[in-house]
């Protein structure tokens, strides 16, 4: 086969693509393959990026050497989310310090976190009203940011984390895509601008986390906490983190643990209360099968991974993850050279009638009827860039959804279909998703 050295097919405008992202992200990734056919080039701000969303593909990108790519947008977003934020690093920083995090998201550290999230989660959802609607989404943000300053990052005085959590909230509500994007933007201008705002936060929180990294460093004796170690840790070069290094990773897994699984959380409440016979079968999976007061039992129920496992298909919080090539890389037919971006459609595989008939549908039995590959499921990514706290934020969903299921029951106030819409630089609800509890 005579391999093509151009780019395929795809949306020429720039500025329509976007805005049609912005509006629709996974009506317009789906409709670009529809139109153009696997792999397509999707133009973005940060350059062309070539997709697919074919399994085949997929497994070509993910197979390569991890060295022959580096994070897309690196030099673009560095400004803004930090030159050592972890989703921006690449070759050995950023293997280095996926080694040193790695550890506290899997094994006994994981089940270490169990009765902190049940906890947590009981506290939030103590607090819906008995008689009016409540956003749900509101309180699975609570939920897993308190989870996240408290099991992860080590945050046990409440003080402190009220503290850190107006800071962080302040922060992430003030990160804009305006200036995210486009660099002319970061100006000034009196402190009236976004960029301004933003600033201020940052510099605010920055504050607050000298204060507690000063803390951290007078302590005889080190935590547990990812916090802790990094504080006590040194780089191949012998030094320590300093504050702007902790920060940056700081808030690196602030905001990809905190927002993705609220979000994710509040698609599988509202998939589960819009169909009766998934909700009770959960309900009896749970009765039947797990005491409350054991998380790791709570964590095997096959149903309960079935319903997380269709909901994070169903609504990926990253329908396209990308990364720039450093060599050159043949995909299907098409020879890229270095200097061009790849991306996974995550949707676009998601989507597949041939992996999942009635793509559109939510259908948790299809992971119990089959296993599927990591070419072929991957709404954390996958290879050298997967996500680190892929498997915390499964066990946070399991444990979440099964106190929200024991403890309360809950109706929608309304099952009109909800679409994805683009919230900072993830996917969420476009619209607010309201409950209510079901009278005795």
């Amino acid at each position: 086969m005579q391999m093509m050295s151009h780019l395929p097919p795809g949306p020429r405008s720039t500025l329509l693509a976007t805005m049609r992202y912005l509006r629709d992200p996974f009506g317009s990734l789906l409709a670009a393959r529809d139109r153009f056919g696997d792999p397509y080039t999707w133009p973005t701000f940060l350059g062309k990026v070539v997709v697919t969303g074919d399994p085949a593909g997929v497994k070509t990108l993910l197979s390569a050497d991890p060295d022959i790519y580096s994070a897309l947008g690196a030099d673009l977003l560095g400004p803004v989310l930090g030159q050592n934020n972890l989703i921006l690093l690449s070759g050995e920083r950023h293997r280095a310090m996926r080694k040193l995090q790695n550890p506290q998201f899997h094994g006994e550290r994981l089940q270490a976190y169990g009765r902190t999230i049940t906890s947590v989660a009981e506290t939030h959802i103590g607090r819906w009203p008995s008689d009016e609607p409540f956003p749900i989404q509101e309180t699975m943000q609570a939920i897993s940011l308190d989870v996240i300053l408290q099991a992860v990052l080590g945050l046990s005085d409440p003080m402190s984390r009220v503290a850190f959590k107006e800071a962080v909230l302040s922060m992430v509500a003030a990160l804009k895509p305006s200036f995210m994007f486009w660099p002319a933007l970061r100006r000034p201008m009196l402190g009236w601008s976004a960029w301004s705002r933003f600033q201020r936060q940052r510099t605010a929180a920055a504050a607050l986390f000298a204060k507690e990294m000063a803390a951290r460093r007078a302590r005889p004796d080190v935590g547990e906490d990812i916090l802790s170690l990094m504080v006590a840790s040194r780089k191949e070069d012998g030094s320590a983190f300093n504050d702007d290094e902790l920060l940056e990773q700081t808030m690196s897994l602030i905001g990809a643990g905190h927002e993705t699984t609220a979000s994710t959380l509040t698609w599988a409440l509202y998939h589960i209360h819009r169909d009766a016979r998934i909700k009770g079968r959960l309900l009896e999976e749970l009765r039947t099968h797990a005491a409350p007061t054991d998380p790791e039992a709570i964590a095997r129920l096959p149903y309960l991974n079935a319903v997380c496992s269709e909901a994070l298909r169903l609504n990926p919080v990253a329908p396209l993850v990308g990364r720039t090539l450093r060599g050159s890389l043949t995909l299907q037919e098409y020879d890229l050279p270095a200097g061009t971006s790849v991306g996974i459609g995550i949707v676009n595989v998601h989507r597949r009638p041939d992996l999942y008939p009635e793509p559109e549908v939510f259908r948790p039995e299809r992971f119990l009827e089959r296993e599927y590959s990591a070419f072929e499921y991957l709404p954390f990514g996958g290879g050298s860039r997967r996500c680190l706290g892929a498997a915390f934020a499964v066990y946070e969903m399991k444990l979440v959804l099964a106190t929200v299921l024991r403890t309360h029951d809950l109706r929608l106030v309304s099952d009109a279909p909800v679409r994805a819409a683009l919230r900072n630089t993830t996917v969420g609800p476009a619209a607010k998703i309201e409950m209510t509890r079901n009278r005795p």
